[in-house]
């Protein structure tokens, strides 16, 4: 990076952080008593000036009280400073990461340390003496009564040789058939209305989503859209793909050869709509990815025989998005979820011609461990209100948190949401708004993949 590129970058940075210090001028309510005597320390609050320029410039400015100092200390910051090109312990320049992991893309880490190792200690200080000891919020909430007025398990006789990793399950109510992907063996597993399996297919990758294509199908075979995350864990590699896949219950055959869209990074979701209003369908994919990553439309291009792609944003995480008239305008808009750096939910609203306006209807907090949502109508006002899930808890501040839990945002009537209900619950992972009990209302149900087991469900 030359001097002059530089020094633009670094005056970016300081416009950004001008518009973060007023932020967290207007949020002092965040910060535990003592905070404002501590930063009588010229030493600490120079740190504070250095991370909000360095900190809040690629998100949400990561606030202190978001987490325990010894969590900052030795797991948040250490992830951190890569970005920022230094050692995480000593402060000193590292090497280009890109030139050790070829999947790596040019723009997330600098060539050049941002921070000298004076300045990058001075913030680590500032983060370890404003940090709260541990993290504490008051709220009363009812009890979780656990019975089976709704729900019973079956369990379907099989047995794999790992212990299973289930990665996606997909039921056709029309056919009855359950498609379970897992990971520890590369298999995907059919079983009939019964429990009883009927396949199983060795795969390339485990499968992430399975989006049944209606209107392909007939009474003899199953057709679907496949998406092949190719790397479970964290990268950036481009070993997904979408593919047509069909299972054939007469033979007992799933066939996946039939490729559609490949060298993804992580893609975990896909689906099939016409956004445009052609007739014709496009298909949307989330990236979710590891450093990259974006939600994107694929359009046929019927004149070279090809599929277009066009990129509704770039950023890591995206892991789920709906499709569907959110503006009442007539057309088809969607709505994502981005769940890494930047956690927010997206609006992209279609203004014809395949123009698509970008907006955000929710911004969180980096530590939020955004995880899923819905778009439902609570209170019959005719607008859509957000159920969200916010638990996500195995990046780099594995600690059970808070504000982790099962959100209700309400809508205004303009798109713009304020929380209505919070329920704390760690690990929350998804949520469905449906009648449940009959009563004409929405009921939620909830699951949680990192439960805080010795002390709540």
């Amino acid at each position: 990076m030359s001097r002059t590129k530089l020094l633009v970058f670094v005056s970016v940075l300081i416009v950004l952080a001008v518009v973060v210090i007023f932020q967290i001028l207007n949020n002092q309510d965040h910060f535990f008593p003592g905070y404002d005597d501590i930063l009588q320390d010229p030493y600490l609050l120079h740190g504070q000036e250095l991370s909000l320029i360095y900190c809040g410039s690629c998100h949400v400015y990561p606030d202190p009280s978001l987490l325990p100092k010894t969590t900052w200390r030795f797991e948040t910051l250490p992830a951190i400073a890569p970005f920022l090109g230094v050692d995480p312990f000593s402060g000193e320049g590292i090497q280009d990461a890109r030139r050790t992991n070829p999947y790596v893309p040019d723009h997330i880490y600098p060539s050049e340390p941002m921070v000298t190792a004076s300045e990058w200690q001075n913030i680590v200080d500032f983060y370890w003496h404003t940090a709260p000891d541990e993290l504490v919020r008051e709220i009363s909430v009812p009890e979780i009564i656990i019975d089976s007025l709704f729900f019973s398990s079956q369990i379907p006789v099989f047995e794999t040789e790992a212990e299973p990793v289930v990665t996606s399950v997909t039921f056709d109510e029309q056919s009855g058939y359950i498609f379970v992907s897992n990971s520890s063996d590369l298999g995907l597993y059919i079983f009939d209305r019964n429990l009883e399996k009927v396949n199983h297919t060795i795969l390339e990758s485990p499968i992430s989503d399975i989006t049944l294509i209606k209107g392909e199908a007939d009474c003899d075979t199953n057709v679907f859209l496949a998406t092949f995350i190719g790397n479970l864990f964290p990268s950036d590699a481009p070993y997904g793909s979408v593919r047509k896949g069909i299972f054939d219950p007469i033979r007992s055959t799933a066939d996946f050869d039939s490729l559609i869209y490949g060298n993804l990074a992580r893609p975990v979701a896909s689906q099939i709509a016409d956004v445009n209003g052609d007739g014709i369908d496009e298909i949307i994919i989330n990236e979710f990815g590891h450093r990259d990553g974006s939600v994107f439309l694929l359009e046929k291009d019927d004149e070279n025989n090809s599929l277009q792609k066009e990129i509704l944003i770039q950023t890591p995480g995206c892991i789920q998005s709906y499709v569907l008239d959110f503006t009442g305008n007539g057309m088809n808009d969607i709505v994502s979820l981005c769940t890494q750096t930047d956690q927010a939910i997206y609006l992209f609203e279609n203004k014809g011609n395949n123009q698509f306006e970008r907006s955000t209807l929710l911004q969180f907090e980096i530590t939020a461990g955004s995880s899923s949502f819905e778009l439902v109508d609570f209170n019959d006002d005719g607008y859509f209100d957000i159920l969200y899930t916010s638990g996500d808890n195995a990046d780099f501040s594995k600690i059970f948190k808070p504000y982790h839990g099962v959100y209700i945002f309400g809508n205004n009537g303009v798109n713009r949401f304020d929380e209505k209900w919070f329920y704390p619950l760690h690990g929350a992972y998804n949520a469905k708004a449906r009648d449940f009990t009959g009563n004409g209302e929405p009921d939620i149900a909830v699951i949680s993949y990192f439960a805080d087991y010795e002390n709540s469900p």
